[in-house]
């Protein structure tokens, strides 16, 4: 963890010397903080806990030879881009047992540093992001999740000795969204946004289409809130309309998601990709359904979103729900 931290850091400096080199002028728009866990819901397995730390920015005169994403053109447009640094954790239900369990998933943790492109128009939103990082014992999970049990109380856990092994992970994802907004003179505003993602790579390779339904009171001109694999970064403005909910000191909406995952491979099920190592036959076809709430005050943010899963092995009993806390500040 130490190593990669001090790799984005390295990263980061050299990469905004040249853009300063370029003439663009980089803007800290928003950070989010993500803490992902099922502990909400009385349950302590599958993917059980999750953090994300990203920084969102905004580029002024961006040079357009480097940021076009694709040939497609929707009008005016934003690009911003992105950093984060994630950990995520998946266990087996039983959480006593020492030697391995044949018949549920396999313990597995994976740390990654993503950067994205981010391309906003009035209507559109277009991201590419890159996935880097260690699926194994490197990942530091099995560290992770003892420090979390003691800090919460929860029961000890015995397995990770059966954990997949070391393995780095590059994974690529496009993200297409689209933003309608209904607007409502006695108080209310409603906003749909339908989206599309394709993510291949060693860690996952999948295709999801979904959408979410935010209705509420001065809601953000953007495109949405998400959890951590499924919808993309949080809070990118649409085009020229960033400022426009920030004028008004509060803003709440309730938030109701839905979307479908068709999977081609999950090494958190599937295993490592040498095949030396433990695995389970997954479901192809995922659904995921979802609600919850966002409120923010002047340049605070805090989101709520329940995601329930339909089972993702055939072993599997049923589906699982966790919940997604995600605090956010807006800089401008």
């Amino acid at each position: 963890m130490k190593i990669l931290f001090l790799t984005v850091l390295i990263f980061l400096n050299l990469f905004a010397q040249e853009s300063y080199k370029r003439g663009e002028i980089w803007e800290l728009e928003r950070s989010n903080f993500y803490f992902e866990n099922d502990m909400y819901f009385d349950t302590d397995y599958d993917y059980t806990a999750g953090l994300r730390l990203s920084w969102l920015f905004h580029i002024k005169h961006p040079k357009k030879n480097i940021y076009d994403i694709s040939p497609l053109d929707f009008g005016g447009s934003s690009t911003y881009r992105s950093f984060a640094l994630v950990n995520q954790i998946f266990t087996p239900k039983n959480k006593e047992q020492k030697t391995l369990i044949t018949d549920d998933r396999p313990y597995a943790g994976w740390t990654y540093f993503e950067t994205g492109l981010h391309k906003s128009s009035k209507r559109n939103l277009r991201s590419i992001n890159l996935k880097v990082g260690i699926v194994g014992p490197l990942s530091g999970a099995e560290n992770f999740q003892i420090f979390l049990h003691k800090v919460i109380g929860a029961q000890h856990v015995n397995g990770w000795e059966n954990q997949l092994h070391n393995e780095l992970g590059i994974n690529l994802k496009y993200t297409h969204k689209w933003r309608f907004l209904y607007s409502d003179k006695n108080f209310f505003e409603s906003a749909i946004v339908p989206f599309g993602e394709m993510e291949l790579g060693n860690v996952s390779t999948k295709a999801t289409a979904g959408f979410s339904i935010r209705i509420g009171y001065n809601i953000p001109k953007d495109f949405g809130v998400s959890s951590i694999d499924i919808g993309g970064e949080d809070g990118i403005p649409s085009y020229k309309e960033n400022l426009m909910s920030n004028k008004k000191v509060w803003s709440f909406s309730f938030n109701l998601n839905a979307a479908t995952s068709a999977v081609a491979r999950d090494i958190f099920l599937d295993g490592n990709t040498d095949g030396d190592s433990h695995s389970i036959k997954k479901e192809r076809i995922i659904g995921y359904t979802g609600g919850g709430f966002s409120l923010r005050y002047k340049r605070f943010i805090l989101d709520f979103i329940r995601v329930y899963n339909t089972k993702k092995f055939n072993s599997e009993n049923g589906g699982h729900d966790t919940g997604s806390i995600v605090l956010s500040w807006i800089y401008n």
